[in-house]
């Protein structure tokens, strides 16, 4: 399975089943996080057996159960840049958990960052984490729940982008991936401009970094969907196709 049809096929999944993964898909985890440190994503580091951020109801507020096993992302706050590239390359990590037939949610706030066991330097801060591991074919019904009270209504395509021509085939396709990438809340926060025959990506400026997060993770997604091609980071960053 390659990452496009992941997409397809990724739910937030909060309900994880009590096993462990088994020794080959841990080792194509590892592998695959591997390749995205290699390629300068970042601090990006798998957890295996040990659900303590996940074990507080305060924390998690009662929304995740059986969690075991997370992927940790790591950057100082002062870092946009390395902050979207988790966002980026960590969205990799997840639809490539998804092809492995593991259940992932994206998770910035309802875990306990003190109880993750990650080393930290400076202003060094996990970001957020990517719960993953073994799910049932079907939803239970708290996560059916949960996704109703999360769940907002996708954004249309003219809603996330701005253009000055009739948009070319390859662009929708890539808006159409855009609108399945996860967001903090589902607030879908990032906008494609194309102008002059240039396609880039924004989100506002803010103090909320999970906003660079979001533009990462939508970044990917259109690159999936346009059929591949090259993103410079920052916000306002420029697509080569």
């Amino acid at each position: 399975m390659d990452l496009s049809q992941a997409i397809d096929l990724r739910r937030a999944r909060r309900k994880y089943l009590p096993e462990p993964l088994d020794d080959a898909t841990e080792a194509a985890l590892r592998a695959v996080i591997d390749a995205q440190v290699a390629k300068g994503a970042g601090r990006i580091e798998l957890v295996i057996d040990d659900g303590g951020a996940f074990g507080s109801f305060t924390r998690s507020y009662g929304m995740f159960t059986g969690v075991r096993n997370y992927v940790g992302l790591v950057a100082r706050n002062s870092d946009k840049v390395a902050i979207e590239k988790l966002g980026y390359y960590g969205e990799i990590v997840a639809l490539s958990a998804v092809g492995l037939g593991l259940g992932t949610c994206w998770v910035g706030g309802s875990f306990d960052r003190a109880r993750c066991p990650f080393s930290l330097q400076g202003d060094e801060r996990v970001q957020c984490v990517i719960t993953v591991g073994p799910v049932a074919d079907d939803p239970s019904a708290k996560e059916r729940l949960i996704r109703g009270m999360v769940h907002r209504h996708t954004k249309t395509i003219e809603q996330m982008s701005n253009a000055d021509a009739p948009l070319p085939n390859w662009f929708t396709a890539g808006m159409v991936a855009v609108q399945k990438a996860p967001s903090a809340v589902c607030r879908q926060p990032v906008v494609f401009d194309y102008r002059d025959g240039v396609v880039s990506a924004s989100v506002k400026e803010s103090d909320d970094d999970s906003l660079l997060l979001d533009l990462g993770i939508a970044k990917l997604h259109f690159e999936l969907g346009a059929g591949g091609g090259t993103w410079q980071f920052g916000n306002g960053g420029a697509f080569t196709r």
